[in-house]
């Protein structure tokens, strides 16, 4: 009988979990993204992926709260790309 033991969920693969779900559903939300995308910590992850070279923009929503008595301002993100490879530029013969 095989033991399956699960892999380390490592930050690149939630950020690309979290780019495809950004991909499909642009001006998002912080808990829309968790809910959807089980990053771990989601502000973590959106706050690395501009380092690994993902670009996202931030912009913001209106939404009722209080049971439509008020509203507040979420902040969203949207997916602007991927990171893209870089080309070898040291070639080894």
């Amino acid at each position: 009988m095989g033991t399956n033991t699960p892999q380390p969920d490592t930050r690149p693969a939630q950020a690309e979990r979290v780019a495809d779900f950004l991909e499909l559903h642009p001006d998002s939300a912080s808990k829309e993204i968790d809910a959807a995308c089980d990053a771990g910590c989601v502000s973590k992850v959106l706050l690395d992926m501009p380092r690994m070279g993902y670009g996202v923009r931030k912009g913001w929503r209106s939404v009722t709260c209080a049971s439509g008595n008020h509203t507040r301002n979420v902040r969203t993100y949207a997916l602007m790309h991927r990171p893209t490879t870089q080309p070898d530029l040291f070639r080894t013969a």
